[in-house]
């Protein structure tokens, strides 16, 4: 993994060198359901507007929700990252805490941007797991794992094999190795460094499963539209469409709320 991720790493402004704990927060924030690309364009700027939680916690509502124009959820970030700001100096005068419990308690900071900011910000080991991780894992440990693994199950054996040392270029790899090789949908697995101890790929690559075909199927035999299900369910159209076109694998809160819209239980999506 280490040596894919010496040469194939992509490149984002908040991956360089000597990045903050707090530089690395705001791109957790700004990466939130929108595309890396959008982030990067804006992230730079950002930090140069605010470059401190005082900063934020100090800024006018709209001149914040101005700043996230480009990103998408305007308000939502805005009224999030401020009470994270206003938490932080409130709590403890601006700085991050460095440990895993000290950053849950950090409100609207979820368990995986609390452990990016431990690697990525601060370099102390901390596994970090999201959609893409998830599956590189569940397909090289096919055999050893549940039909479906809980979450708490994924993330004990990602903190399992994170290196003690160069564990941020080794996180780094598995998400960008999830995100470019290990696809949802037509894995490259002959280019895949893991090929060699893969399950999923030792066993001739059974056959995926297909949540997108039972979303599909059950929107329209309720007799929601696209625009419907994304209000009613809180789920944006784009996302909805990824899924039903197999392009993403669906976080598990994101089919609970798909199936709460829909009135059906969550696993015949």
């Amino acid at each position: 993994m280490l040596e894919w991720a010496a040469s194939a790493l992509r490149d984002y402004p908040w991956r360089r060198p000597g990045r903050t704990p707090y530089e690395v927060l705001i791109a957790e924030v700004l990466l939130k359901r929108t595309t890396a690309t959008a982030a990067a364009n804006v992230y730079d700027g950002f930090l140069r507007k605010f470059p401190s939680a005082r900063a934020i916690a100090e800024a006018r509502e709209p001149y914040l929700i101005g700043s996230f124009a480009n990103v998408g959820l305007q308000k939502q970030r805005a009224k999030s990252i401020k009470t994270m700001a206003q938490h932080l100096l409130k709590e403890t005068s601006e700085n991050l805490p460095q440990d895993l419990d000290g950053l849950r308690k950090i409100p609207g900071l979820g368990e995986y941007s609390a452990r990016a900011v431990l690697s990525f910000g601060m370099g102390i080991p901390a596994a970090v797991v999201d959609s893409n991780v998830e599956r590189v894992l569940s397909r090289v440990f096919l055999s050893g794992l549940p039909p479906k693994p809980s979450p708490s199950v994924m993330q004990e054996l990602a903190d399992y094999l994170l290196p003690r040392r160069r564990h941020r270029d080794y996180n780094l790899g598995l998400l960008d190795l999830g995100a470019l090789v290990c696809k949802y949908v037509d894995p490259l697995c002959d280019q895949c460094p893991l090929n060699v101890c893969c399950d999923y790929y030792q066993l001739g690559r059974p056959s995926l499963e297909r949540r997108d075909i039972g979303l599909r199927k059950v929107r329209k035999e309720k007799g929601f539209g696209l625009a419907k299900l994304a209000q009613v369910s809180g789920v944006s159209k784009t996302t909805i469409l990824k899924i039903e076109s197999g392009k993403t694998s669906p976080k598990e809160i994101t089919l609970e709320k798909l199936a709460k819209a829909l009135g059906v239980d969550a696993g015949i999506l």
